[in-house]
């Protein structure tokens, strides 16, 4: 009997996930497992990393995941304990001969990763990763990792010139696991957006909505920097963030579109945005560390200074600037804003209140369902000046800003009565 463990963590999904059909492949039975305790249970910066919103979004996910092994016929195991803890103890438990997971970006995920492997040396297990979550595979790059351009347009344009992207993979059509004891997965409360339910079903019907339902992707560029509203934008970024679609998905349906109905500037641009995430999660290959330090990527930060009242007060959407209390409200409440609104409160943090842009990347990380660490690390760079951008950072007129994307209030009106 060969059996194989599959260890998800952000690809809670059965559809175009390599890690899941190789193990499918290659064993009798596989152990699907998810860990419900890591890094976000640790303090970033003295703030909490994982907040209700994305604790919330990820249980929906791992309710729907459960629902999905269980019209194929199988069981995901949901372990409260912590992976390098509970993981070996599952491999002797089942018999275990291999491990299966994603490869992960972030500093600290590949650490854990790589200690979790040399522990199954020692039990005669081997451990297998799998590039899953960019849209273009790491193997098909025109440059290796060590040579990704430091610019988003270099690399877009070398990309998009000699790489193409894979065809998705299509879900297993059976799943066998060994009788798994289940434990009840308690949902949390939270007042997220109607819309952002967590898991693979939700990720697929918004997709459809927006794509062939609605057809808001065809005006996609003209309105993705509006602030409020369902279909101004796609909304995928929480079901990427947790894996329960791929880019590779979203990519295929768009292409679908674009030779059925309509292809234009507002259908690349979504391609495009699914670019900048690919450059982003690469970039982290490279400097796995250096996102997370004061001047990023070698640039100078400009302010270094922590005011623990002015981030109260930036936080609890209490400054003397309207909009960015509105904005600090909505984060705080649904743990979701639109993209224009993020850049506008990082800048206002790092230009305006003039302090160490690390701490407002931290409470993105706390707030936000479709917290990504690539993107939002390598984002809040990016505006600080001191990730991939030779311009010095970008600093907002939120006067101007506001004339632009609400002039007539109505966002302020919505948020400043919270």
């Amino acid at each position: 009997m060969k059996r194989g463990l599959v260890w998800f963590t952000e690809d809670l999904r059965v559809d175009d996930n390599e890690t899941l059909l190789k193990a499918i492949e290659e064993n009798d039975e596989i152990v699907p497992v998810f860990f419900l305790k890591t890094f976000s249970d640790q303090l970033q910066f003295t703030i909490p990393r994982r907040g209700m919103a994305r604790e919330k979004f990820i249980r929906d996910s791992l309710l729907n995941l459960q629902k999905k092994f269980n019209e194929l016929g199988g069981t995901l195991l949901v372990v409260e304990g912590t992976p390098n803890v509970e993981l070996p103890r599952l491999c002797v438990k089942y018999q275990i001969r291999k491990v299966y997971t994603k490869k992960q970006v972030g500093s600290e995920e590949k650490t854990l990763q790589s200690e979790i492997k040399q522990q199954l040396l020692k039990l005669g297990v081997d451990f297998e990763t799998y590039s899953t979550s960019t849209l273009y595979h790491p193997d098909d790059l025109p440059f290796s990792v060590r040579d990704i351009p430091m610019l988003f347009t270099k690399f877009r344009k070398l990309t998009e010139k000699e790489s193409k992207v894979r065809v998705p993979f299509e879900a297993p059509q059976r799943i066998v696991t060994p009788q798994l004891e289940v434990l009840p997965l308690a949902l949390k409360e939270c007042s997220t957006p109607e819309w952002m339910i967590g898991g693979e079903d939700a990720a697929q019907q918004r997709l459809v909505e927006f794509i062939w339902e609605s057809h808001a992707i065809r005006t996609y560029k003209e309105t993705r920097d509006q602030l409020t509203g369902l279909n101004f934008s796609s909304k995928c970024s929480a079901w990427l963030s947790q894996g329960c679609i791929s880019p590779r998905r979203i990519y295929s349906e768009i292409k679908r579109y674009e030779q059925q109905v309509v292809s234009n500037d507002s259908t690349y641009w979504l391609v495009f945005e699914l670019l900048w995430r690919d450059f982003f999660r690469f970039s982290f290959k490279k400097h796995p560390k250096s996102y997370f330090l004061l001047n990023g990527l070698g640039q100078q930060a400009l302010y270094k200074q922590f005011d623990p009242r002015k981030f109260e007060a930036w936080t609890q959407g209490k400054t003397s600037q309207s909009l960015i209390n509105a904005g600090m409200n909505e984060l705080r409440t649904t743990g979701f804003i639109s993209n224009r609104m993020r850049q506008i409160l990082a800048s206002y943090w790092v230009f305006g209140l003039k302090q160490d842009w690390r701490y407002g990347a931290a409470w993105f990380e706390h707030c936000l369902a479709d917290y990504d660490v690539a993107s939002n690390w390598g984002n809040w760079a990016y505006i600080a000046g001191v990730g991939n951008d030779n311009r010095g950072g970008r600093e907002f007129n939120i006067e101007k800003q506001t004339q632009l994307f609400d002039r007539d209030g109505l966002y302020r009106e919505m948020w400043l009565k919270k």
